[in-house]
């Protein structure tokens, strides 16, 4: 009984040593960006345009009209510029769609600045 005890208790120390030591670090400062999205040489209808940059959850930006607003982090971010539509079904869920993004990979960055202007313009084509 007494070894049980001391392994719960370290079992418990480990974990709150570890898993539960908060991260004091603040995320990058962000700042107001806006822009445009062809797809196919027209205004994009709808979509996202996700701005990411390394060891950060990306930015999503909602694209209506062709248009997208918002913050995305200081530096340089990758941008990938989204449109999603019901795929096939789910390998684990037959009754479940997958989401497939309609817009064909392309390799796009944009550095935003800390202070300026932050207007990007993205041309993409759809994924064939």
């Amino acid at each position: 009984m007494r070894r049980l005890v001391c392994i719960a208790s370290m079992t418990v120390l480990f974990a709150c040593t570890f898993a539960c030591t908060p991260n004091n670090s603040p995320p990058p400062n962000t700042a107001k960006i806006t822009g445009k999205v062809a797809l196919d040489g027209a205004p994009m209808p709808e979509g996202e345009a996700r701005f990411a940059i390394p060891g950060q959850p990306p930015r999503v930006l909602p694209i209506k009209n062709g248009a997208f607003e918002g913050e995305a982090f200081i530096g340089k971010n990758r941008v990938d510029i989204v449109l999603e539509k019901d795929g096939p079904p789910s390998s684990t869920d037959s009754k479940a769609p997958t989401k497939v993004n309609t817009v064909a990979p392309k390799d796009l960055h944009a550095e935003v600045s800390k202070d300026g202007v932050n207007s990007f313009t993205f041309e993409v084509n759809s994924a064939h």
